[in-house]
């Protein structure tokens, strides 16, 4: 399942992988379509921009948005909406994205990929190094609890 992103990850810098956590301490769920979902991203050191990435089996990852901390701004990809999608700051060292008005296509694996940006004397341009990824899934179903009976 996610052998696409192991592979991606195989080209990049050294990572170290930290546990993300999908509204505090599950790494998956089952929400009912409408619904919201709040996913964390923990990070342990300083950063310059949080990316935020979902995965389909048989697809290759698709970049949501990213934020960028120096500039306190959020770009979002070609496509994505904004009224679907929104990050903000959590408590110290994480972000969030919030996925609202859940469907069942926008179930799959969301990843938050962490950047630091390098300045080196030693190279004539920025590079990046990744410093995290880490998952959590969710599943949306239009299942509805069964009407309860009254005497």
């Amino acid at each position: 399942m996610l052998q696409a992103l192991a592979l991606l990850l195989a080209f990049l810098a050294p990572a170290t992988q930290v546990s993300s956590n999908l509204e505090g301490t599950q790494m998956s769920v089952t929400k009912q379509a409408g619904s919201s979902v709040v996913i964390t991203c923990d990070f342990k050191q300083s950063i310059t921009y949080v990316h935020w990435y979902r995965y389909v089996e048989g697809m290759a990852p698709q970049r949501l948005l990213y934020y960028h901390y120096h500039s306190a701004k959020f770009v979002m990809e070609p496509g994505i909406s904004s009224q679907k999608y929104r990050t903000y700051e959590g408590a110290r060292k994480n972000r969030k994205i919030e996925i609202r008005n859940l469907e069942e296509r926008d179930s799959g694996v969301y990843y938050c990929a962490v950047w630091e940006k390098h300045n080196d004397s030693d190279l004539p341009y920025s590079a990046l190094k990744i410093l995290l990824v880490a998952a959590s899934s969710f599943l949306v179903t239009q299942d509805r609890p069964a009407p309860a009976s009254l005497p």
